[in-house]
């Protein structure tokens, strides 16, 4: 029986996404299917502004070793101040050298597909691919919440999924790298309140130039209440012509040559992160607690690392209560930072100063 016919007479069903839905002989293993993992991870990561710009990292062990290598060198003279050649140099520099480690969480969620919406598509000729793209669709968006906001430390909020206590996820490695006085990368940037959104981007953006950070193919990725109070800034100048461009289309390309982009993912927090302490606007875990908290990343893109294993299990299972499936989705992954001065958390409050 195939997968529609299953579905027609409400019959549980799996699906897998992995390297190898086929057998040597090229039949489909069973409970397999495609679309591929590939084209479901392709689509799960192309909405989530954030997850799309960084190192999406398909693995293949629940351990995977993310290896840094940096090399620096000085140029000395082949040749001695009477044109004679030299011995190769002794100016030998040791490269630095460092590692993380993705390891990969076990998760899952659960959602339901209603009658409705099978009877209207089953028939369509890439059914799968549609019903595929639905559950990819959710996963991504999650999937990046859950990369951000988790945290053990965290308190996990009324609807949020248990998850969030897992691993520790970009947030809080952000919040230990600005709680190391030893390092010169801030980790997060001074706190901006709503009514000064322009210039405190400003001043993060000039924070992480100063910390060292690479500003080639840099971005800054907002969420949406905050781009949307940039931009209002920008368009309130209508002198210039970057304001009269913002005014007309409601569009910004870059700041000090760093793309400014909205994540709508980016709207809601997780986990507790709706409040965050600071002392004087500076980060500290003994300060006083700020509420209404949002918050934006300034960076490399392809510094923040997501892995997710190569295999999903997608099981389906009818219940006539929701008139519908049920559809269980077992996943998992994990999220890292690599060099600390490439990443940058801007943390904003919906407060006025």
């Amino acid at each position: 029986m195939d997968l529609k016919e299953k579905i027609k007479n409400h019959d549980d069903f799996s699906l897998k996404f992995n390297d190898a839905p086929f057998k040597d002989n090229g039949i489909l293993n069973p409970g397999w299917a495609e679309p591929t993992y590939d084209d479901f991870f392709e689509r799960m990561v192309d909405i989530p502004v954030l997850l799309n710009q960084s190192t999406v990292l398909p693995m293949t062990a629940l351990q995977h070793d993310l290896d840094m290598l940096t090399a620096d060198v000085e140029l000395d003279s082949q040749r001695d101040a009477n044109g004679r050649s030299t011995p190769l140099t002794e100016n030998e520099l040791e490269p630095g050298m460092d590692r993380k480690q993705l390891i990969a969480q076990p998760l899952q969620a659960k959602t339901i597909i209603s009658d409705n919406f099978l009877e209207e598509n089953i028939e369509g000729e890439d059914f799968l691919t549609t019903y595929m793209n639905l559950l990819a669709d959710a996963m991504g968006p999650a999937f990046e919440r859950w990369g951000i906001f988790s945290d053990p430390n965290g308190t996990i909020g009324t609807g949020e999924g248990s998850g969030y206590k897992m691993t520790t996820g970009i947030l809080p490695q952000l919040k230990t790298i600005a709680s190391d006085n030893d390092k010169e990368a801030q980790g997060i940037a001074k706190l901006v309140y709503k009514d000064h959104v322009g210039q405190g981007i400003l001043d993060a953006i000039e924070t992480y130039i100063d910390q060292d950070g690479n500003i080639k193919n840099a971005t800054c990725v907002l969420p949406p209440q905050i781009y949307a109070k940039l931009m209002i800034e920008i368009a309130r100048d209508k002198e210039t012509d970057l304001g009269d461009a913002v005014f007309q289309d409601g569009n910004i390309t870059k700041i000090l040559g760093i793309e400014i982009t909205a994540d709508d993912i980016l709207r809601n927090t997780r986990n507790g992160y709706d409040r965050m302490q600071f002392t004087d606007g500076v980060y500290k875990g003994n300060g006083t607690y700020v509420d209404k908290m949002k918050y934006g990343f300034i960076g490399q893109p392809a510094n923040i690392v997501f892995g997710m294993m190569r295999e999903f299990d997608i099981k389906n299972q009818w219940d006539i209560d929701v008139l519908g499936y049920k559809v269980a989705l077992l996943c998992k992954g994990d999220a890292k930072i690599l060099w600390d001065q490439d990443t940058l958390c801007v943390p904003f409050t919906m407060n006025n100063e």
